[in-house]
């Protein structure tokens, strides 16, 4: 055991040093990793490749929630709290989608979504930029 004023065997001091430079480099990446994942949304935005934050092309579009039917066929009459409003050119995180209890703009799918406040609920997935009605590589929610 050391005490303290110690001075450590040049072989340890090499070891230590080492570990500690390892420790740093993980650190580092890990905080910059961190900071990737938690940087203001608005700035990123995906087009149908999972699991991401997208944008949203309209204004004042509702976030819903409710009971149990809203979760089975979300839809305005089954969500009929409003949870939040968001509009563009806001970016919501896209969790899961599934086909709702009402179609918007021909599209059928509602995705569960996380406002930049982090407010949780269902949104038609029509106001939500991509290409499709079904976003590639979100998972369906009952899945």
């Amino acid at each position: 055991m050391l005490m303290p004023g110690s001075v450590l065997p040049t072989s340890a001091r090499g070891r230590t040093a080492a570990f500690l430079r390892r420790l740093a480099t993980v650190a580092g990446t890990a905080v910059l990793t961190a900071a990737a994942l938690l940087a203001a949304p608005g700035t990123a935005q995906a087009d149908g490749h999972g699991i991401d934050h997208y944008g949203v092309w309209a204004s004042g579009v509702n976030v819903r929630n409710g009971g149990e039917f809203c979760q089975l066929y979300p839809a305005p009459y089954y969500c009929d709290r409003i949870v939040a409003t968001v509009s563009a050119p806001k970016v919501v995180w896209v969790y899961c989608q599934q086909e709702g209890g009402l179609t918007v703009g021909g599209n059928p799918y509602w995705v569960w979504v996380m406002t930049e406040n982090g407010t949780r609920g269902w949104m038609a997935s029509y106001y939500i930029k991509n290409q499709t009605n079904w976003i590639d590589g979100v998972p369906g929610c009952r899945d």
